[in-house]
């Protein structure tokens, strides 16, 4: 199993980057990448409950549910369905007030499914979903600190 941690620190108020990071639409949307809500989740939107379904290339996509959702501290979510031989064994995005703005630890933990490559695809993987994460990441931090800033 693999796990992806990336910590990032945004110079934004917790509740903006909150606000930010839960827009899935927007938030995981980039020139590659685009999201939709095909159900809506409580007591928002975007919160439990809710189904995005995330679309990387015409081949690959992802139907994530959000499992929890406390304003404006974290949310968690579930890869339910996707087109990549990939278990998902659950997400979480957390936020904590940082000096001059908002901390952001996000984590994921997944394995491969295909069992004689598993171990070389796995770090593959691994590089390219870390990197999608900090590009996300990266557009919301240029989002928000132009408008905080």
């Amino acid at each position: 199993m693999q796990e992806i941690h990336i910590r990032f620190r945004i110079a934004a108020p917790l509740d903006a980057v909150f606000d930010a990071v839960t827009d899935h639409e927007n938030f995981l949307a980039d020139g590659m990448t685009r999201t939709t809500i095909t159900r809506s989740g409580a007591p928002e939107r975007n919160g439990t409950g809710c189904l995005r379904e995330v679309r990387a290339t015409p081949l690959v996509r992802f139907v994530e549910e959000i499992t929890r959702w406390e304003r404006p501290a974290s949310y968690e979510y579930f890869i339910r369905e996707t087109s990549l031989p990939l278990r998902h064994h659950g997400g979480r995005i957390e936020l904590t007030p940082a000096a001059d703005g908002t901390m952001i630890d996000w984590t994921t933990r997944f394995e491969v499914t295909v069992p004689v490559v598993a171990r070389v695809l796995e770090p593959i993987v691994k590089r390219i979903l870390a990197r999608t994460f900090d590009g996300f990441l990266r557009g919301a931090k240029g989002r928000l600190e132009g408008a905080h800033g």
